[in-house]
């Protein structure tokens, strides 16, 4: 809210703002401090604290609700010093800089952060807050509340520890699935190919058909060879990850006859296997979207490390997609992100429809660990 000072309709010349403006703060302060929606909104749940900074005379106030937040004593001066060592260490810097970004600037403030208490607990809070500015422009107070939203980040951790551990299960099982269908079905087959072989030697009216059917066997065992290692391909145990995406590519573009370049510089030989997979497998998901719902005849694949981060990026020249489609190709992109997210990554997606095409760009910690 902007309170601006008239003129007097006399002509005369206004009061200077720097003299009254203290006096009207003092008394909104009091005002504030005082009001029923105040009390009422903290009646209305344990959970919300009430706060307000006074930029002028530099001092703060916290209610008990907020004081119990924080861990701090319920009696006594908190200052701002008292917030900020309040703040969990890996969040002090994020803090300060959003608070007094968004004080100077006009921007509502909004923000979660961690707390440390003094027992060692740490509770998630979640802040928000309205600057109230002068005719100078500037912030003399801010008013805002404070939200223990503790337990809906450890029901939404508990989720996504849930979805990482059934894509790690999924995994899993592909690679068992892949290993008993080369192991159990490839034999037969091979079995199966020998024996036709066989026939035809001794049949030679019937060795026509025979041969027929021995290329019948024979494209059927490729096939189903080529869908195991879709499902998991040994080659990311036997020679890592960028000779496992090159066979990937030749693979993709004889199928599809989509053009596939690939550019790859710095990769680490030594990432853990399941590090390896999810990428691997975001680079699959990503190609599987090309061929069914792009019409791209060109894929761009780029894949470099440097010394901290690993990056992919994925760009087709096809009519693009919608990010938040929640159609079977939104399922793959959600797919993505989950993935990313296990690493600690980021993964950004963006399409032009009908214009240029699109490009999914992951960047992940340069961390050669496992992430199961």
């Amino acid at each position: 809210m902007v309170q601006r000072v008239k003129k007097p309709a006399d002509g005369s010349r206004p009061p200077d703002p720097a003299n009254v403006a203290e006096p009207a703060v003092t008394a909104l302060e009091q005002e504030l401090l005082t009001r029923e929606e105040w009390l009422r909104l903290a009646a209305q749940g344990s959970e919300l604290g009430l706060w307000y900074w006074n930029e002028r005379t530099n001092s703060l106030f916290w209610d008990q609700k907020t004081r119990g937040m924080f861990g701090v004593p319920l009696e006594g001066e908190v200052t701002l010093n008292t917030f900020y060592d309040a703040v969990y260490p890996d969040d002090r810097m994020r803090v300060e800089q959003v608070w007094r970004s968004q004080l100077e600037s006009g921007i509502p403030y909004a923000l979660e952060y961690r707390a440390l208490r003094p027992d060692g607990s740490v509770r998630w809070i979640n802040a928000r807050g309205s600057g109230y500015y002068g005719a100078d422009g500037k912030a003399p107070y801010m008013i805002g509340v404070v939200f223990d939203v503790t337990d809906r980040k450890a029901a939404e951790q508990e989720r996504l520890d849930l979805s990482g551990r059934l894509i790690v299960a999924q995994d899993q099982e592909r690679k068992k699935l892949a290993q008993e269908i080369h192991d159990d079905f490839g034999q037969r087959f091979a079995v199966l190919g020998m024996r036709l072989q066989t026939l035809a030697r001794g049949e030679s009216e019937r060795a026509p058909y025979v041969d027929e059917l021995i290329g019948q066997v024979a494209t059927l065992q490729a096939d189903i060879q080529a869908f195991a290692h879709r499902l998991y391909s040994p080659k990311l145990t036997l020679l890592g990850l960028v000779p496992s995406l090159a066979s990937l590519f030749n693979d993709f573009s004889r199928d599809s006859r989509v053009e596939v370049a690939f550019e790859h510089a710095d990769v680490p030989d030594d990432i853990a296997n399941d590090r390896a997979l999810s990428l691997f497998r975001i680079v699959q998901e990503a190609l599987r979207n090309v061929a069914k719902h792009s019409g791209a005849t060109r894929v761009a694949i780029d894949l470099k490390g440097t010394s901290d981060v690993i990056a992919l990026s994925v760009f087709d020249n096809g009519k693009g997609f919608n990010p938040e489609d929640g159609t079977s190709h939104g399922i793959g992109l959600r797919s993505i992100r989950e993935r990313v997210r296990m690493m600690g990554g980021t993964v950004l997606f963006q399409s032009r429809p009908a214009v240029e095409g699109s490009r999914i760009a992951v960047m992940v910690p340069r961390d050669i660990r496992s992430i199961s």
